[in-house]
């Protein structure tokens, strides 16, 4: 029994531990292409990497005022007509990266959306400068990219390949908004060649142009430099920038020495920050002169000044907060800029100069990064004193410049990181409900496996009481039928040899009887709480059976018939010891009630039950006692068969006398293996 609740609690324990594993098991989630394990430590790692990532990329930071917007196509009826927009390298360079930098525009719900920026396109990298022309295709993306509405730099990074034009083609146009009208559009399209944007300031060519008058719309302004993004790192330290008031005839130059000759081929100028207020009181290109002229020069007199580059802002869309330059490869130590028509306020009649950062680029390189710097002005004038040094120290208003590559890719990585953020965060709370249903489950079957094992306790407890209850009962049947049995035999050969007592013959052998029946009950007693132990008192169900009717019916006519004798033999001991007693129980109950003269026994062992009668002529059972106990057989032999496992019935047929009968099935637990 034992042994049974033990498989019956580990089966459980089984079934909860299954239950369990399907709950906590799941399929894999991706981010991107790369797939997460579906575990709370997991995503909280990722999560971490991502902010702790965050807090280290550009953050998109809008320009504000006027400036040129880019390039848009002219407008079409369907999202399938083809445009495209091709930017000639003027020569064949190694390029390794293709950045899209899309149109913006504020949508209904206060978010940045791209404006027509398309839903598939290619980009294609075309190589001319030999006899055969080589396509090589860079990338292409369908309309399952998602990309039409993304306010980040697209970038499209490759191993390097030579080209000397870059053309994107769009194959599905996007539907603006405000006329569900289909157009091409882009802000800026920058083609890097290691650091440097080899496409700046290039020829462009296009399927289409917006015929409408739009000043600020136009092909040449996708290779112009300006981005509608400012330069806001998050990392290195916030600085002031360079300005101060003019007077209109001071002549006015800033010169940078690079401590030794560089090769120079871009100067990008940064305007002055003067506040970060809403709205601001300047336009975006504060400080910046109208009219500038650029020289180079290996000798600081500028005895050998050589022109680098010129900049004249006719209109608003030749200004901007970030302004490049772009010049032939020129090796020069000193660079100067001249102001030739300085900055004029336009909230007042004041000009000024002034100045975030100058940088000197060779191939995308700042070659003048905390290098000296001096000016023909009176630093007694100054509106910020001791920020000369401030034109090269290597940072703005919001930290530190990055350089047009890094910074884009970081705008690009950090759109990334956000837009994958929230779906984290929300995988990471559906693991943890998932957790808390789990503990719950846990729970439930911790309590459900107790209560089981408890239950379990307590019905070991029952089944144990029962079966000392049954032992009692099993002895007690046992003391009564055996014992009770020999004690009557005993009784019955005393009365005889008492009558007897004259006849030596006789008595000898009834004194024989007895010693034998007393040495019997002594045993009995011995054995009587396991009879089974008693093999030297049973030597077979028939010939006990046959010996218990010699003893107890030696003074009645007696008939004894058996079938199936030899199915008898294969019964289990227990089961033929408790055959006997029923059958010695049953002689009893005739000498002593019935005052028969003739007693017949039949034992009938068929393929599916066992029948033992045992009939007398005697004179049957008390009709009124039948009536008042409701059931004639007598307690004695109920409680016999019931141990058996089969049934008693005694009854009194018309004839006259008594009929025992004991039935009881036979199944193979009955018979010995």
């Amino acid at each position: 029994m034992l042994r049974l609740h033990c498989q019956l609690i580990i089966c459980l324990s089984t079934i909860a531990c299954v239950v369990i594993g399907s709950v906590s098991r799941a399929e894999p989630v991706a981010e991107g292409n790369q797939p997460l394990p579906w575990t709370a430590s997991a995503l909280e790692r990722r999560l971490d990497d991502i902010d702790r990532e965050l807090g280290g990329l550009a953050y998109p930071r809008l320009v504000g005022g006027l400036g040129p917007i880019g390039y848009r196509s002219a407008d079409r009826d369907a999202a399938d007509h083809q445009e495209w927009l091709e930017v000639n390298l003027q020569g064949a360079f190694l390029i390794d990266q293709v950045t899209l930098v899309p149109t913006l525009t504020h949508t209904a719900d206060s978010r940045l959306a791209s404006d027509g920026f398309p839903k598939a396109f290619r980009v294609l990298a075309i190589d001319d400068s030999s006899e055969t022309v080589k396509v090589t295709e860079l990338a292409a993306f369908s309309s399952d990219s998602e990309l039409s509405s993304r306010p980040a730099p697209v970038i499209i990074s490759f191993p390097p390949v030579q080209a000397t034009l870059v053309r994107v083609v769009a194959k599905e146009l996007s539907r603006r908004v405000w006329d569900n009208r289909y157009d091409f559009a882009l802000s800026e399209l920058l083609v890097f060649c290691g650091k440097d944007n080899i496409a700046l300031g290039k020829p462009v060519a296009c399927s289409s142009e917006n015929s409408r008058v739009e000043s600020g719309r136009n092909p040449k302004f996708v290779v112009d430099g300006f981005l509608p993004y400012l330069i806001d790192a998050q990392t290195g330290s916030r600085s002031k920038a360079f300005f101060t008031a003019l007077r209109d005839d001071d002549p006015c130059s800033i010169t940078i020495d690079l401590e030794e000759p560089r090769s120079i081929d871009c100067i990008r100028l940064h305007a002055a920050d003067v506040s970060d207020n809403v709205p601001q009181t300047h336009a975006n290109d504060f400080g910046i002169p109208r009219q500038l002229q650029i020289d180079g020069s290996l000798i600081g007199d500028f005895s050998d000044a050589m022109p680098l580059a010129t900049h004249r802002a006719g209109t608003t869309l030749r200004r901007g907060p970030t302004l490049n330059l772009r010049c032939p490869p020129t090796v020069c130590q000193f660079v100067r800029l001249t102001c030739l028509s300085p900055h004029r306020s336009t909230m007042s009649a004041k000009t000024f100069l002034g100045f975030a950062e100058i940088e000197c680029l060779s191939k995308g390189r700042n070659h003048a990064l905390e290098k000296p710097v001096t000016t023909s002005l009176d630093p007694a004038t100054f509106s910020r004193p001791n920020s000369l040094s401030a034109i090269t120290d290597g940072n703005n208003y919001y930290g530190e410049i990055l350089p047009t590559r890094t910074w884009l890719e970081q705008l690009a990585r950090r759109y990334d990181l956000e837009q994958a953020r929230p779906v984290l965060a929300n995988m990471l709370t559906e693991t943890y409900q998932r957790q808390d249903l789990l503990v719950q489950r846990l729970i439930l079957g911790t309590l459900l496996l107790a209560a089981v094992i408890v239950a379990l306790v307590f019905y070991d407890r029952y089944s144990r009481q029962r079966a000392i209850y049954r032992t009692k009962e099993q002895i007690a049947a046992d003391l009564h039928d055996e014992l009770g049995a020999n004690l009557h035999a005993i009784a019955l050969c005393g009365d005889m040899a008492q009558a007897n007592i004259r006849e030596p013959d006789k008595l000898t052998g009834l004194l024989e009887r007895i010693g034998t029946l007393a040495k019997r009950s002594a045993q009995s007693a011995k054995s009587c709480v396991n009879l089974l132990e008693a093999r030297n008192l049973y030597d077979g169900l028939v010939p006990d059976l046959k010996r218990a009717s010699g003893r107890l019916l030696a003074d009645l006519e007696h008939d004894f018939a058996v079938s199936g004798e030899s199915r008898l033999e294969q019964l289990s001991p227990q089961t033929q010891v408790g055959i006997a007693l029923f059958y010695k129980e049953c002689l009893t109950n005739v000498i002593r009630h019935s005052l028969a003269t003739h007693v017949t026994t039949n034992l009938t062992v068929g393929p599916h039950d066992l029948v033992l009668t045992v009939t007398d002529n005697g004179r049957g059972i008390d009709a009124t006692a039948a009536s008042s106990a409701g059931d004639p057989t007598p307690p004695s032999l109920v409680r016999r068969a019931r141990l058996l496992g089969g049934t008693a019935l005694a009854y009194s047929p018309p004839e006259g006398g008594t009929v025992t009968t004991l039935r009881r099935s036979l199944a193979d637990r009955w018979f010995q293996r």
